[in-house]
């Protein structure tokens, strides 16, 4: 649970650190955008405040310079110009412009002009003349002066050469001295051996220095030690070449003791023979624009600094990795001679050094442990705070200060890793110069982002770890899961066993993954290969079988349930026997093998083997823990599937039981049924003939009298009426009541009540008969019976079921008899049989014909009381007669004007008999009689 919460709380810091990580590259990169521009802003600038004020400066003197100034190009077109002091002129100022100055002058001076012009171009040096001009006041002396600049363009200079015109030029110098001296920029005239021979008075306001202590002194005190070289370079290449040459930055050293920097352009001052007389030069203070620039660089080179450190915690894929190039970084951005970094060992309470860049990589030095609260690193640690100094020398905490002397190690600097108040390592440079502020500061943000980014990557470290371990053991238990699943879901342990082997070998990549059977109940016990996982290129074992003397080590061993282990067969020692087996193993090419026992509780032996082919392969605990939980499974597995066949098996001979009870109490509840069905039919018989016994005798009497008695009254009327013919008229006494009784009609009404009374009585004894008939107690067996008989009974006993009734209409009794035979069977059970005929057609017809009744006849056309239901095919065998006919549907022959003529048709019963072509129960006789 600590191990998970610890995990939890690294992926948040890792998420946090990240996200922080990106926030801040993003800042950096927009900061840094803001700076460059910032930077290139302030230096355009500087240029154009240089460039007004040279142009001012320019200008000035241009104002006090009495000569007349032209500015040409290469051809000698006029691209500006000033008058000067100058009044007489050999044409307009107005026509100069855009003209060349041949076509300005004569031609004689014109080609002159030409001629300095060309060699101004190539000599890159200044060129002076003299002319004559005849003007109107008379002729005119000129000098001109030619002085080459940038871009194929000259300067002209003319002036007149009279006296008024000197002494108006001496006054121009005097203004132009003037301005120089008011000037920001020094002004300096060196000799070829370097010694000032002028230096601009604002010397002193600039450097301090009085102007004596300049002049006449060499350049060199002037200038810093580092910067000599670059001078003398300088002025030696103006001398060789001739030629003008960039301008140079160097530092002079102010009286209060400071560098200043300074930037020069310097020329040459040559005499009528080209010699150099003196360099001539003018240089301005540059020193806030340099430390700007330095200031600038500082910046960037921090900010390429972090980007570095953050590119290393962010792109790294290790953790060393990134260490080693956050200490290249600070080698690199702060000049550091050497970086290092140091992790804590919290159990060991030790620094550890991880990485070192610089002019020391080797880890494995004196310091490569470094006890916490020993020497400067482990005093960081345990303190929690940083170290700098910027003189090793006198730092007591230095101890090799001999090492540092030899090694010009001037400054320390060291800051402890923390991350949530958990110091996780320490990081220190030394340098050959001062540890400035800034780079100090560049060191504390190293140190906070790197701590982060340590901390992060050991959770990730951690992580993976973790992930590896969890994902070894969701492998294995998966495994174990599967093969569990598979038990609970089939017990079929063949299945089982090769899901297994196969499993396994494509969990370990090894070339064949076996498992074999100790076949222990032979006479000559021997191990059978059933199951193998194996690489294509090898050949089978499947079906081999090993005689335990061939497999001597493996069969002991897995017998005495122990596990061989063997990672190298060439290399592994003999103790364990192996020379015994080393040949057998080989012969399958083997060269690493692995072999776990498989016992099961009811006695059964086998082994699970693993081998390699192709060199080495070491054996992990794990997995050794993997296939031991597997032989574990496979046991309960075996021991299961044997329980399972043999609960199997019982359960098979349950069910067979269980059947054959069922069979028994089927036949036990038909034959209780058909002696409750018997004795019913017994108890109704006997309740029938009882009753047909005591109605018969009455019945019997009334029937047999009923002749006498309409022969007595015959006789009787007879004598009535003789006594009418010879007693006419009769007494009034006989007369009232002869019309009292209504004799005549006695007359007529008494042989129809004689007539009804011997019908009823023919019905009753026929009604008799016919119950005497279904019951059949006195013909006990099967006899012959003429079966239209018991029809005709059945049909009277259901004749009151068969009348019209309110809501039923009146079922009518198509009998189709045909030519039949007496038939030998059981009379009473016929009887009954067509009892339940009967009844079961008379109940579907009173169905159907309520079902129609609540559905009015103009709405519902289709369903109509069925017309005819018919009762055919009595197949008469015997002692049986099987129904093979059913009550049939609605007659549809009937036509459509016939329904509407008949909203309800009559319903019918149809009952046709005939014998079957097998004549089964038929005596031959009457099969003969038939054939005929």
């Amino acid at each position: 649970m600590n191990e998970q919460k610890k995990i939890q709380h690294d992926e948040k810091l890792f998420c946090q650190q990240a996200k922080f990580t990106e926030e801040k590259k993003q800042k950096t990169e927009l900061k840094k955008l803001g700076e460059q521009l910032q930077a290139e802003t302030a230096k355009r600038q500087a240029v154009e405040a240089r460039l007004r004020e040279k142009t001012s400066e320019l200008a000035a003197i241009l104002q006090v310079v009495p000569d007349l100034y032209f500015r040409i190009d290469g051809n000698g077109t006029i691209l500006d110009y000033k008058s000067g002091n100058i009044e007489s002129l050999y044409i307009p100022p107005g026509v100069f412009q855009g003209k060349r100055l041949r076509e300005s002058l004569p031609t004689v001076v014109g080609d002159r002009f030409e001629q300095a012009i060309t060699e101004v171009l190539e000599t890159e040096y200044a060129v002076s003349f003299k002319y004559t001009l005849p003007l109107s006041q008379g002729n005119v002396n000129f000098e001109a002066r030619l002085l080459p600049l940038p871009e194929q363009q000259i300067i002209v200079l003319i002036r007149e050469t009279s006296d008024k015109v000197q002494a108006a030029l001496m006054e121009s110098d005097a203004k132009f001295r003037t301005i120089i001296e008011n000037a920001h920029n020094i002004i300096f005239a060196l000799t070829v051996e370097g010694i000032f021979s002028y230096v601009s008075p604002n010397w002193t306001d600039i450097l301090g220095h009085d102007i004596a202590e300049v002049q006449g002194k060499s350049f060199v005190p002037f200038v810093h030690p580092d910067d000599v070289s670059i001078c003398v370079n300088y002025f030696q290449r103006i001398l060789t070449t001739g030629e003008r040459q960039d301008a140079i930055e160097y530092r002079l050293k102010h009286k209060n003791g400071s560098w200043r920097w300074h930037t020069s352009n310097s020329s040459v001052i040559r005499d009528a023979n080209g010699n150099v007389l003196n360099f001539v030069g003018i240089c301005y203070d540059t020193t806030d624009r340099k430390e700007a620039e330095e200031a600038l660089a500082e910046r960037a080179r921090l900010a390429n600094f972090r980007a570095d450190v953050d590119a290393a915690l962010t792109q790294s894929d290790t953790i060393e990795n990134m260490m080693r190039r956050c200490t290249e970084a600070l080698v690199q951005h702060l000049d550091a001679a050497f970086a290092r970094i140091w992790t804590l060992n919290k159990q060991d309470n030790v620094l550890e050094l991880q990485v070192s860049s610089g002019i020391y990589t080797h880890i494995d030095g004196p310091h490569r442990r470094v006890p916490v609260g020993q020497f400067t690193i482990g005093l960081i640690a345990e303190e929690g705070k940083p170290h700098l100094t910027n003189s090793v020398q006198t730092d007591p905490h230095v101890g090799n200060k001999e090492w540092a002397q030899r090694e010009g190690m001037v400054a320390f600097a060291g800051y402890p890793l923390i991350v949530e108040d958990e110091t996780v390592g320490v990081i220190a440079i030394f340098t050959r110069q001062i540890v400035t502020e800034s780079t100090f500061k560049a060191l504390e943000f190293a140190a906070q982002e790197i701590a982060i980014g340590i901390k992060r990557k050991q959770a990730e470290e951690a992580l993976r770890h973790s992930e590896a371990k969890f994902r070894e053991i969701a492998q294995r238990e998966a495994l174990i899961n599967r093969l569990s699943s598979q038990i609970r879901a089939s017990l079929d342990l063949n299945y089982i066993v090769e899901t297994a082997v196969k499993e396994i070998r494509n969990l370990f990549q090894i070339d064949r993954c076996t498992f074999l059977w100790y076949r222990q109940n032979t006479d000559m016990p021997y191990w059978e290969s059933v199951y193998e996982a194996k690489s294509s290129l090898l050949p089978c074992l499947l079906s081999d079988r090993a005689t335990k003397a061939e497999i001597e080590l493996i069969a002991a061993k897995t017998l005495n349930r122990e596990i061989i282990r063997i990672d190298n067969m060439e290399t592994e020692s003999d103790g364990l026997g192996l020379s015994t087996a080393r040949d057998f193993l080989g012969d399958f090419g083997f060269t690493a093998f692995m072999s776990l026992p498989v016992h099961t509780q009811s006695g059964e032996i086998g082994a699970f083997t693993c081998g390699y082919c192709n060199g080495f392969r070491p054996w992990l605990d794990n997995e050794v823990k993997l296939l031991q939980a597997v032989t574990d499974q496979l046991a309960i597995a075996i021991d299961q599937a044997k329980l399972y066949t043999q609960s199997r098996i019982a359960a098979e001979n349950a069910q067979d039981k269980a059947q054959q009870l069922e069979a028994a109490l089927l036949e036990l509840q038909q034959t209780q049924a058909q002696l409750i069905q018997t004795e019913k039919m017994s108890s109704l018989g006997q309740l029938v003939a009882g009753i047909a016994h005591e109605i018969n005798n009455p019945v019997n009497f009334i029937y047999g009298n009923i002749t006498h008695a309409r022969e007595y009254i015959q006789d009787l009327l007879h004598l009535i009426e003789l006594y009418q013919v010879h007693y006419c008229p009769p007494v009034p006494e006989i007369q009232q009541q002869i019309y009292t009784i209504d004799l005549e009609f006695l007359k007529q009404d008494l042989p129809k009540i004689l007539n009804s009374m011997n019908m009823g009585a023919e019905r009753i004894r026929q009604i008799v008969l016919s119950l005497r008939n279904f019951s059949r107690l006195d013909e006990d067996g099967m006899k012959p019976v003429d079966i239209h008989e018991g029809l005709n009974n059945t049909l009277l006993l259901l004749q009151n079921r068969l009348k019209a009734k309110p809501g039923h209409p009146e079922i009518q009794v198509i009998q189709e008899y045909g030519n039949l035979p007496l038939i030998v069977c059981h009379a009473g059970q016929m009887n009954q049989v067509f009892m339940n005929l009967l009844t079961n057609a008379i109940d579907a017809i009173e169905e159907v014909t309520e079902e129609n009744n609540q559905c009015p006849i103009p709405t519902c056309p289709e369903q109509l009381v069925p017309s005819g239901l018919v009762l055919s095919g009595l197949l008469l065998s015997g002692a049986e007669v099987a129904e093979v006919a059913e009550v049939a549907e609605v007659n549809r022959s009937r036509s459509v004007s016939q329904r509407r003529d008949a909203p309800y048709p009559i319903p019918t019963i149809r009952i046709r008999t005939l014998i079957q072509e097998n004549y089964v129960g038929v005596a031959e006789k009457e099969r003969e009689a038939h054939r005929i």
